[in-house]
């Protein structure tokens, strides 16, 4: 049986380095504290579910590094795209430059001998609330108008429906033979209080056994329910790599995330 490890948010920017502890201590020298655990943790035949914003590049070609990077380390990994992978068009152009050992999910599943996985990036979901790092706070200040706050809000609801129906999509392809169904998300399904959403709904409805997702950051060491629960037979992981510790998160172990 395969053994499944995740992480998401690596954020990686090796060809042109972005200082990533201005977003806090937790991101202090964060590309060699996660190599160091994936190295000692993951085994070849092992698979690495990778929730999101992967690398800060802008074209594919910048992300090169980061891809071989990633590829460097051990396990076969499957990746999904964040809101800020905006190398990540062409999901053609995507799997042709990637190195061996790296799966892309974009309106399709990734199917290995005891696992098949779907999944889709989603999006920001109203009554879906953690908390709101800073600098996100600073980022929905840039609306500043009543005009531009309903075209944001349309523009949001038109995002929202693609996202369902992708997610659909890849799920409703994902074989019922008794193998472990996973879904990959960026955005959260489920809210910190870990209460069931309109998301959690029609992932259950799936019949998924369990879902990994990321995106939210600047969470600190409380408690937070929906970063791990069971939703209607779903098991819902939160997977940012600063929640983790900048530690992959063994997703058959039940154990809480560890935090140094």
């Amino acid at each position: 049986m395969n053994r499944l490890f995740a992480i998401a948010d690596l954020h990686l920017s090796l060809a042109r380095p972005k200082p990533m502890d201005i977003f806090g201590p937790g991101w202090q020298d964060h590309v060699r504290r996660v190599a160091r655990h994936w190295d000692a943790a993951v085994l070849p035949g092992d698979l690495v579910l990778i929730a999101g914003d992967i690398s800060w590049a802008m074209k594919l070609d910048e992300a090169r590094p980061d891809l071989e990077w990633i590829a460097a380390r051990p396990g076969r990994k499957v990746l999904i795209k964040g809101n800020h992978d905006y190398w990540w068009s062409s999901i053609r152009q995507v799997r042709q430059a990637a190195p061996a050992g790296l799966y892309f999910v974009q309106n399709d599943v990734a199917d290995f001998d005891d696992v098949v996985i779907g999944g889709t990036r989603l999006w920001d979901f109203p009554g879906i609330n953690w908390p709101l790092p800073a600098a996100e706070a600073m980022a929905g200040a840039a609306v500043e108008t009543i005009e531009d706050k309903a075209r944001a809000e349309v523009d949001d609801e038109r995002i929202r429906r693609r996202e369902i129906q992708r997610l659909k999509n890849s799920l409703a392809q994902l074989p019922r033979d008794g193998r472990r169904r996973v879904a990959m998300v960026h955005y959260p399904p489920v809210g910190a209080d870990g209460q069931p959403t309109a998301l959690t709904d029609i992932i259950n409805s799936y019949d998924i056994d369990l879902c990994v997702y990321g995106h939210v950051h600047a969470l600190g060491d409380e408690p937070r329910p929906g970063a791990d629960c069971v939703i209607g037979g779903t098991r819902f992981v939160l997977t940012a790599c600063d929640w983790l510790g900048c530690r992959l998160r063994l997703l058959d172990d039940p154990a809480a995330p560890s935090f140094d």
